[in-house]
């Protein structure tokens, strides 16, 4: 999923389970962000102390290609926050396919939950479940380390339902550029003559991240249960993502605030809106703007006077980052977003790597 999802709609999901603008703006942002925090390092602060950073993501075609072959890497960033194992199947590569809405996607979440509720990360951590919990719901099929389960027959592909002509020159040419721009068609090859596979959606470039696209594939190995051909109806898994995740939010909205109970939209009541904005057929940008017109006309939650109009910016809190040196003492840093996105992703991959997978049979890292 890209920013339109996963930042504005998840801010849109969180105000209508009832979380206040600023904690659902922390919330969202942070679900956004696992795509792009890609630096580990920082400038020490002058007292010593350190804001190590944890890379939940890696973006450029070098850096791509590079992760490719670096079996660690794979496991510690695209399996627990990108393609979080489903657990089905026999050997280890299919087990480690992910699932949509899986039963260890649902124990991640509800476990974070949890801990959110008294952590002072707690907005963070609850922005990780809902980036990894959601991309369950694009990322089914594939999984997070360089697989034979990943091959696709490249002459499967099928648009379906695209009404906008120019909409799907446009997907195909992206396609062709994704390919272009990471080389991937020459390095598959490559890792075919070594029988190492490729690595997760890569071979189908950005279909799963768009929420109107229907479209179909033909896997080269049957996934378990599944067969090899793979019917995706973005929209409509996206739709059942979004209600999950409204779910899910207001459960923990109802507990955090207990003291102090708030609004809380259900999602039958929106629905149709929801539905509406997911099968927009347009560009990442064009799509924003839908979330935003919702937003801004109340179509979804009755936003509050003085509600700002949000925007994302993956600066803001890499600008933190790069304040942490500057701070009087590093002692002060420690309530800063970024620190606490940090530690959030720290706790999530401990979690997900040491104690949920093992407890499914899982040994990935």
């Amino acid at each position: 999923m890209q920013t339109d999802m996963h930042f504005y709609g998840t801010y849109v999901l969180a105000r209508a389970a009832g979380l206040l603008p600023a904690h659902a703006k922390t919330l969202a942002y942070a679900a956004q962000f696992v795509d792009d925090s890609t630096q580990q390092d920082s400038e020490p602060h002058p007292d010593k102390g350190l804001l190590y950073g944890i890379a939940t993501a890696h973006h450029d075609s070098q850096c791509v290609l590079n992760r490719l072959v670096e079996a660690d890497e794979q496991r510690r960033v695209w399996v627990p926050f990108h393609f979080l194992p489903g657990g089905d199947g026999e050997c280890l590569e299919e087990k480690l396919l992910c699932v949509k809405n899986s039963q260890i996607a649902r124990e991640m979440i509800g476990h974070h939950i949890k801990k959110a509720l008294d952590q002072p990360f707690g907005f963070e951590l609850m922005g990780i479940a809902a980036h990894v919990y959601m991309d369950t719901f694009s990322h089914y099929g594939f999984s997070g380390i360089s697989s034979e389960y990943n091959k696709v027959d490249e002459d499967s592909f099928e648009l379906i339902e695209v009404k906008n002509e120019e909409m799907e020159r446009y997907l195909l040419d992206k396609k062709g550029a994704f390919i272009n721009k990471y080389g991937l068609r020459s390095f598959t090859s490559s890792l075919i003559e070594k029988g190492t596979g490729a690595l997760g959606h890569g071979a189908v470039a950005t279909y799963p991240d768009r929420p109107f696209l229907h479209w179909r594939v033909t896997f080269e190995k049957k996934r378990p249960k599944n067969g090899t051909l793979s019917d995706r109806d973005n929209p409509k898994t996206y739709l059942e993502g979004c209600e999950e995740l409204h779910q899910y939010l207001s459960s923990f909205a109802h507990q955090y605030y207990v003291d102090n109970p708030v609004i809380q939209q259900p999602f039958s009541s929106f629905r149709e809106k929801v539905n509406e904005i997911l099968r927009f057929e347009g560009r990442k940008e064009d799509r924003v703007q839908q979330w935003r017109s919702a937003i801004e006309r109340g179509a979804i939650y009755s936003p509050e006077p003085d509600e700002e109009r949000i925007a994302y910016s993956f600066e803001e809190w890499e600008n933190e980052k790069s304040q942490f040196s500057k701070y009087p003492s590093s002692k002060e840093a420690i309530g800063a977003h970024i620190y606490r996105f940090h530690q959030a992703a720290a706790l999530h991959r401990y979690y997900v790597l040491k104690e949920l997978l093992p407890a499914h049979g899982i040994a990935v890292y």
